[in-house]
């Protein structure tokens, strides 16, 4: 597996009453898209800072490709794109090179990658003359250009109206084919989930005594996924077990 979790438990302070995650079991195979969905105060963002390693386990492992997972093994993409205000598109996608000097990617690469995500012909703006779409392409390249094999995304198309979300999707779809990264997202839409992804984890709340905080759902709709797929009987059918899903248990 490229990125697992092995029965985590977390607590803040170590203390039981403050515990958000208990044997909490997932894995992402390589070049995978798996999303994670549930309901606000869930753990979701306490499942990314684990993997991210700025929160530690209280008990369990997680793995990045079959060992303990270290600082810099995997990408993290913010619900805000938190570009600098003051950079260039170009400048903001270059920083993880500044930033890390085992980082071999250049500026040609940057330059390809923006004219990948249509944004060739805005590489010398800065953020605020870009669209929200774009912003986030732009926080995505920045992303990319970590060089890592493997991107945790949170909530990365929250902010934008229902019509860019589903631009921004299918520009996704087209970035994770032509890369072969291995991508882990939170989300609260079912819809995205579903249309991204190879498997949907549905999340609870933490709450004593339960048998599962996570459930694996695969799913298993042809790839490469086509709009009319959202409106087909099987993804439909997946769309009520993720929703039932997620309320029966809640």
């Amino acid at each position: 597996m490229m990125l697992e979790l092995q029965s985590v438990d977390f607590s803040f302070q170590h203390d039981q009453e403050k515990r958000v995650l208990s044997e909490v079991s997932l894995s992402v195979a390589p070049n995978q898209i798996v999303s994670v969905v549930g309901k606000s105060g869930c753990g979701k963002s306490t499942l990314f800072k684990l993997c991210t390693t700025e929160l530690t386990p209280t008990r369990g492992a997680i793995r990045f490709q079959g060992r303990e997972i270290q600082l810099g093994d995997v990408a993290y993409m913010p619900q805000q794109d938190l570009l600098l205000p003051w950079q260039t598109v170009l400048g903001n996608v270059m920083l993880p090179t500044k930033l890390d000097e085992a980082n071999q990617l250049t500026e040609e690469h940057g330059r390809r990658w923006l004219e990948k995500a249509g944004l060739g012909e805005v590489v010398d703006q800065l953020p605020h003359q870009l669209s929200g779409g774009m912003k986030q392409r732009a926080a995505f390249i920045r992303t990319l250009m970590t060089d890592s094999d493997v991107l945790l995304l949170d909530e990365p198309f929250g902010a934008l109206d229902y019509f860019t979300q589903k631009e921004m999707q299918e520009w996704l779809l087209t970035l994770w084919m032509a890369t072969n990264k291995t991508i882990l997202v939170i989300t609260h839409n079912i819809e995205e989930a579903l249309y991204l992804s190879d498997v949907v984890y549905v999340m609870q709340p933490y709450r004593p005594g339960q048998s599962e905080q996570v459930t694996p759902i695969q799913i298993d709709l042809p790839r490469p996924r086509e709009e009319a797929v959202r409106y087909s009987r099987e993804f439909i059918a997946y769309k009520r077990q993720l929703e039932e899903a997620i309320y029966e248990k809640s």
